[in-house]
């Protein structure tokens, strides 16, 4: 009995030694794709995006771990849409100085909880991993901006077009990376694949739906671990 409880006690000591904490910051490079429900048709530009995430790996023994990275990010897009369509969806008619098209900035923040499958190469050293899991994504807000020179509009109508993002968000994520232990603390680096698995959101004119809008990214990583 003696005899097992020191094994347990020795196994979980290296379990636990072998856990790590840490933080990552990192680039979204997104991909956006917008699908209209009829004739709105937009176009979508792909803006570069900020992320940040926190890290906690848990051993399940030799080369395999469970990793959380519970992730704060931004996601940025631009449209551009016709005045002709946009007209269509407005409660009003537009004046007819307005310009033939015009361009809105949108922002969609979210918490992201990846739960990621974590196999590496090695358990010392300098080491890769490969990973994949589900992405779960609370999204927090969505806040459009028109970018295009208005001010000589004498129009009290305002131009309404932006997102309507869901509140929630399936998706997953792929992908590989390097740790390169230095005393105390890791440097880790890694890219990866991220994609919805339902719809982000709803794009609206003037609170009527034109279609939805997803992004599909390519995510790269950059931070410390701390094992203990």
């Amino acid at each position: 009995m003696v005899k097992r409880f020191l094994f347990a006690f020795v196994l979980f000591s290296q379990v636990a030694f072998a856990q790590g904490s840490g933080i990552k910051v990192g680039a979204t490079l997104p991909n956006w794709k917008y699908a209209a429900d009829s004739a709105a048709s937009l176009n979508t530009n792909n803006l570069a995006s900020f992320a940040i995430a926190l890290v906690q790996e848990f051993p399940l023994g030799g080369i395999f771990s469970i990793q959380l990275e519970p992730t704060y990010s931004v996601r940025t897009t631009t449209t551009d849409i016709l005045a002709s369509i946009l007209a269509q969806y407005a409660p009003d008619s537009l004046p007819p100085q307005i310009p033939s098209s015009l361009e809105f900035e949108h922002q969609i923040t979210s918490i992201e909880l990846p739960i990621l499958l974590k196999i590496a190469t090695g358990t010392s050293g300098v080491r890769g991993y490969v990973f994949a899991g589900p992405n779960i994504r609370f999204q927090l807000s969505a806040v459009t901006t028109l970018r295009t020179d208005t001010t000589n509009l004498n129009s009290s109508i305002p131009l309404d077009v932006k997102p309507k993002a869901k509140t929630a968000v399936a998706g997953a994520d792929i992908g590989a990376g390097i740790e390169i232990p230095l005393g105390l603390f890791s440097l880790v680096a890694d890219a990866r694949y991220t994609f919805p698995l339902s719809d982000m959101s709803s794009m609206e004119a003037f609170g009527r739906r034109l279609g939805t809008l997803n992004s599909n990214d390519i995510r790269i990583f950059a931070g410390l671990m701390f094992r203990w």
